[in-house]
């Protein structure tokens, strides 16, 4: 078998994007200069991680790029998506801990009035730097939560927010960054047991079923995310209840499971003759 290397799992990724930006009438210009600014933005993620202090010349050793043109791509705006990922952690935390689930196994109704709640603890243990009232806020906007008298109940466990492009655009950013992982360590053998890529895909059916079936898959792969959650809630040392030490601080990993679905009616490609070129008579 050839050896994997880098311009093979680029090109694998590029494809899908060339062929999203011809059907969109996206040029190639402006891709080139989205992949140079790509580059600026996860060199300065890496730097912050790596807690070095921050210059235009690392980035440009890392990147390949000018000094002038790092100092233009940082001069645009960055996103920020730490919102959504508190909502995330504590809607998460609060379905699969054991701690914060009742007799029942269903999600506790907590206290949330004042800084020493249920709920403020909750937040507290996802993030230090906002209070859980903000949050409040949010839930009870996207629908997760409701309220019966002096405690808060969880009422949805997927944040999963409706037409918000941004945050849309994240998960597929990180969806791709997992997927291309998972497959590279497969194809390199880089574990023992394999990561987990199936696909299914038929391509004959009735477009008026498409409705039926959209529902069920979403229904089903909401209960194997339900199953998923439990089973890794128990490794997890905020939902187990395992309190954190300096010891384990550069001790951890990370798993990620996501599930998509895409169902759409095939198109019939538009075939567009070629037309006689040449100049006509001129009729006398």
């Amino acid at each position: 078998m050839a050896s994997l290397t880098p311009s093979h799992v680029i090109r694998a990724l590029v494809r899908p994007l060339v062929e999203w930006c011809l059907r969109h009438g996206v040029r190639s210009a402006h891709v080139e200069e989205l992949i140079r600014e790509a580059f600026v933005r996860a060199a300065e993620n890496e730097i912050t991680k790596a807690q070095g202090a921050f210059s235009v010349s690392k980035v440009s050793v890392m990147t390949g790029l000018h000094r002038s043109e790092v100092s233009r791509l940082l001069s645009g705006e960055n996103s920020d998506r730490g919102q959504h990922d508190i909502l995330n952690r504590v809607i998460g935390l609060w379905s699969s801990s054991k701690s914060y689930r009742d007799k029942d196994g269903a999600p506790k109704q907590l206290t949330y009035e004042g800084l020493s709640s249920e709920f403020a603890a909750l937040v507290a243990k996802v993030s230090k730097e906002v209070t859980h009232y903000p949050i409040l806020f949010e839930l009870e906007r996207i629908g997760a939560i409701e309220y019966q008298g002096n405690l808060v109940r969880l009422i949805t466990q997927e944040y999963t927010p409706q037409g918000e492009v941004d945050y849309g655009l994240e998960l597929l950013s990180a969806d791709c960054a997992d997927l291309t992982s998972a497959i590279e360590a497969n194809l390199v053998k880089k574990h023992p047991e394999q990561s987990l890529h199936l696909r299914t895909s038929f391509d004959n059916i009735d477009p008026q079923a498409l409705p039926e079936i959209r529902r069920w898959i979403l229904q089903r792969g909401a209960e194997f995310q339900a199953l998923v959650r439990d089973y890794l809630s128990a490794f997890d040392r905020d939902t187990a209840g395992e309190t954190s030490s300096a010891e384990h601080s550069l001790d951890r990993a990370r798993v990620t499971v996501t599930a998509f679905a895409y169902a759409e009616p095939l198109e019939s490609v538009k075939v567009i003759m070629p037309k006689k070129r040449g100049r006509k008579k001129c009729e006398r």
